[in-house]
């Protein structure tokens, strides 16, 4: 097999591996990203091009574009840890000096029958696209209310589906004025008690409230035992029928063949040392949702993977200079979500301030549109934003 040397492999192009390769960078270490699409997917605007708030195509920043990277894109098929050989789809091998694991999750259905043949997961653009096709189809064919079930009540389950009630409710009606009214029965269903589990006390009671007054039905506490063509089975005997279920509640990680097969912990995610390196290999790095500290487990939050890949950055610039690597710490820096339009969640700092309605709504828009990476892409999403808050109409929907 043709085989090549990099001094810095990066796998994957999502928050842990786009930040570790910025931060590498940004000290004029070259580095070598290989990501199957060639392209990071800004995942927390997902559920707006899946609604079409705004143009899924303004979520994709080309890794290729960031100084001193070198973008590889294609699938990678195997690792051998031992000797730091990356095997790509095309047969060629990348040999690296320093290792970073970033290839994030997929969709966890939990093996639940019917889930993977009949709900729309929402973690990639591919996603997304998909979603806004089915809504599309749903809306033109509607004959009575468009029934939709959304399986988990985290930030995506919530922020989809108050996304759904304002596209269907307002936008719509606006966007295609001699189109008549579109009505919706909404569903959230989850496992837990609570939406927002991750959230404070008040900021789950804001979010609930807020769904339910606009017609929202929850069902919490209550298990999927199926999913049908034409809706969701509940353990209590409940049938939801649905035009369309959005799955999203859960993830699994999303590696390729690692040999030998490192350990794994809570949800096979791979257990790695403090700072953030596999065991047993002090120059191989995994960060983001496919890794887990045991003593501090963190959620899988592209805060979390974001942090993670820019001191693994640091960590590798200081491992070159012959100096010693320190621990991770995260830093909490509080929580967000977009509930519907005006009305978002946010909670500030370590003590989880908690904000809500328009305030957090501003908030909300402002963090996303200066996190989105590339000039036109935030220059683009900032416009539809501002043109469906001025107009109430939107220039995504086609």
């Amino acid at each position: 097999m043709a085989q090549i040397h990099r001094e810095i492999v990066i796998v994957g192009g999502g928050f842990g591996g786009y930040y570790a390769a910025r931060e590498l960078t940004r000290r004029k270490i070259p580095v070598t990203l290989i990501d199957s699409s060639g392209y990071q997917t800004f995942q927390p605007l997902l559920y707006q091009a899946a609604t079409g708030l705004i143009d899924p195509d303004n979520l994709d920043f080309d890794l290729a574009d960031i100084e001193l990277v070198s973008s590889i894109p294609q699938t990678v098929t195997s690792i051998d840890l031992e000797n730091q050989v990356v095997t790509l789809a095309d047969g060629q091998q990348v040999v690296s000096d320093y290792l970073v694991l970033a290839t994030g999750a997929a969709v966890n259905f939990f093996g639940i029958p019917g889930a993977a043949d009949h709900s729309f997961p929402l973690y990639t653009g591919a996603d997304a696209k998909a979603i806004k096709a089915k809504l599309r189809e749903i809306g033109m064919n509607r004959s009575d209310d468009i029934k939709v079930v959304v399986v988990g009540g985290g930030a995506t389950g919530v922020e989809i589906t108050g996304a759904i009630l304002d596209v269907f409710t307002r936008v719509l009606p606006r966007t295609f004025p001699d189109s008549g009214e579109w009505t919706v029965d909404l569903h959230i269903v989850d496992l837990g008690d609570a939406l927002l589990a991750s959230m404070s006390e008040e900021g789950q009671e804001f979010a609930a409230e807020t769904l339910t007054k606009a017609g929202v039905t929850l069902h919490l506490g209550k298990r999927v035992v199926e999913v049908t063509e034409d809706g969701v089975n509940l353990e209590d005997g409940t049938s939801l029928p649905s035009h369309i279920t959005i799955w999203a509640g859960g993830l699994t990680p999303n590696a390729p063949e690692l040999q030998p097969a490192p350990e794994q912990g809570h949800g096979g995610r791979f257990v790695v040392q403090p700072n953030m390196t596999l065991p047993d290999y002090e120059n191989i790095y995994c960060v983001g949702d496919m890794a887990i500290v045991p003593d501090d487990v963190l959620p899988q939050l592209g805060s979390v993977a974001k942090q993670q890949g820019l001191f693994v950055g640091k960590s590798i610039k200081q491992q070159r200079d012959g100096k010693e690597s320190t621990d991770f710490s995260y830093r909490d820096m509080g929580d967000m979500a977009m509930v519907r339009c005006r009305a978002a969640v946010v909670e500030i700092g370590r003590n989880h301030h908690v904000v809500t309605g328009m305030a957090a709504f501003t908030m909300w828009l402002g963090l996303h549109a200066y996190l989105l990476p590339g000039d036109r892409n935030r220059f683009e999403t900032v416009r539809n934003w501002l043109h469906t808050l001025s107009t109430g109409k939107s220039a995504a929907i086609d």
